[in-house]
């Protein structure tokens, strides 16, 4: 990957990263769609293969996540974001889906601790936007636990105490909230995650699933972004090993992003993530 001060100064697109440093080819993402489709935002990072003979040049790619992750010597204890719930735009296609959320593990681990908000382009047509308030302990499926709306402030975080998870979501604009405990006794707590995200969706039995297009989000401003590992103090974002991530889709040969991610912050605490296209879906494997 890019070095850390070069990704925190300057914003990057990773179309015109790869671009310099070579593509590699991979077949085009097909159109997979369950016969019942299954929405599980949230889950581990899927990670895009790296370019052939890009060396250490690339940026962390991904086809779900785009966003930051801090990483530590020390396990995470705590994260925290706040971000004003973004407006999507349906032009008649089911598959389109974005997410929001704040989150432990994922980054380097298979089980997330998590909790945010989804929209998607629902109704009979995929022309009315839908959006969902959310918790998830991955790989258990993530569950719905209020309805949003564009504009709302929402405030997700993840406490870790006791040997417990503490998961809150709030809409702080409606005063609607949502809390769920639980203990787990292998997640790791080795990251830390600020994530925008295409989610996966999936048949009942989980045997076909693909990962979205994704929704034309506008403009997301992922703010008030902190954590915390043991022993330690609350600290933005930007005081730990951060770790910029970019969403791309598959092309015939090599990737394009799907969203422009920005530098953090002066305070290292926020980020702007600008929609760019849809992208293809991509089939997957739970």
């Amino acid at each position: 990957m890019l070095s850390k001060r070069l990704l925190i100064s300057t914003a990057i697109t990773v179309t015109a990263l790869l671009g310099a440093v070579g593509t590699t080819s991979l077949p085009a993402a097909a159109s997979t769609s369950p016969a019942q489709n299954v929405p599980n935002p949230g889950g581990p990072i899927v990670r895009a293969p790296a370019p052939a003979n890009s060396g250490s040049s690339v940026p962390t790619i991904s086809f779900n996540w785009s966003g930051y992750a801090a990483v530590s010597s020390q396990k995470f204890t705590y994260v925290h974001a706040r971000f004003v719930q973004p407006s999507i735009t349906c032009t008649g296609n089911r598959n389109q889906w974005t997410s929001s959320w704040a989150g432990l593990d994922g980054f380097t681990t298979g089980t997330v601790e998590q909790d945010g908000t989804d929209a998607h382009c629902g109704g009979q047509n995929g022309t009315t936007p839908q959006y969902q308030a959310w918790y998830e302990l991955f790989p258990a499926p993530s569950v719905n636990v209020f309805t949003v709306r564009p504009g709302d402030t929402i405030d997700s975080s993840v406490r870790y105490a006791n040997g417990k998870f503490t998961l809150v979501i709030r809409d702080l604009t409606t005063g609607k909230s949502a809390t769920h405990t639980a203990a787990c006794a292998d997640c790791a707590r080795a990251s830390a995650e600020w994530i925008i995200e295409r989610p996966a969706l999936c048949n009942n039995s989980e045997t076909k699933c693909y990962i979205t297009e994704l929704a034309d989000f506008g403009t997301s401003t992922m703010g008030q972004d902190t954590a915390q590992v043991a022993g330690g103090k609350v600290t933005a974002a930007g005081g730990f090993d951060n770790i910029p991530i970019y969403m791309v889709t598959p092309l015939n040969k090599g990737f394009i992003s799907l969203d422009t991610v920005s530098a953090l912050n002066a305070r290292g605490n926020a980020f702007t993530a600008t929609w760019d296209r849809t992208g293809n879906t991509v089939p997957i494997k739970l």
